[in-house]
């Protein structure tokens, strides 16, 4: 086998040094997903050129008063080939604030333009359907939410290509249109007690917020447990 010495290859500690660097920022920057994961032997970690090219310009935009935002941004243009022009043409991406201020709308041209692919039409039926529009006369805002928004990002920034997307996005849009059925079991319920309509949207309204409190606590068990027996994370 090739020592790691001749492809180039450095474990972190010999990165930080030759870099100027600590261990723990350049964890932090992974963390960012700034700086791609490492390519393992064994159980060893090693960086090779392109990850301290890619550190070493990290740390010139830091000196330059970049923030980690920013850095990210300009390596999305690097990545896709923006000039300058299409990046400050670009702020289409950022969400914009409905007139009811409780949600945020997302053009569907400027999240391609940071994926760098066009999404699948399947896909976005399938959001539709379960009313990731922002208004009815705007089919082409359908990230109604900023969490989603951020959430997405963070994926294109780790890596995550068009395949990866589309089968995320399936998941979770199958995921959350099916539990939304059990309100389907409560409001019938509460219908066949005889109680009145403005009743059970009273009551239904009310449970909403404990009703995503619980759906969001038993997702992240699963997927603590899911990531524990089959990826070996610990548990909390």
């Amino acid at each position: 086998m090739t020592p790691p010495e001749a492809d180039g290859l450095q474990r972190i500690e010999e990165l930080a040094e030759d870099s100027g660097t600590t261990v723990r920022n350049i964890r932090v920057y992974q963390e960012r997903g700034l700086l791609p994961a490492p390519v393992r032997r064994g159980r060893t970690a090693f960086y090779g050129p392109d990850h301290k090219n890619r550190l070493n310009q990290i740390l010139r935009l830091l000196d330059r008063g970049y923030t980690f935002a920013t850095i990210e941004e300009l390596f999305i243009a690097e990545r896709h080939g923006f000039t300058l022009s299409e990046l400050l043409n670009s702020d289409a991406v950022l969400p914009e604030r409905r007139s009811s201020g409780t949600r945020r709308r997302l053009p569907r041209g400027g999240m391609e333009a940071v994926a760098g692919f066009e999404f699948a039409e399947e896909l976005l039926d399938q959001g539709s359907a379960i009313g990731l529009v922002s208004e009815p006369s705007a089919a082409d805002h359908f990230f109604a939410d900023r969490y989603m928004y951020e959430l997405f990002r963070e994926l294109i920034v780790l890596g995550v290509g068009e395949e990866g997307i589309d089968k995320i996005g399936r998941l979770f849009l199958k995921g959350q249109s099916t539990s939304a059925e059990a309100l389907d079991i409560l409001v019938e319920t509460m219908r066949d007690a005889g109680m009145d309509q403005s009743v059970i949207i009273k009551r239904v309204t009310g449970i909403m917020p404990r009703a995503g409190a619980a759906a969001r606590l038993i997702f992240l068990s699963a997927a603590e447990t899911l990531l524990s027996e089959r990826h070996g994370f610990p548990k909390s």
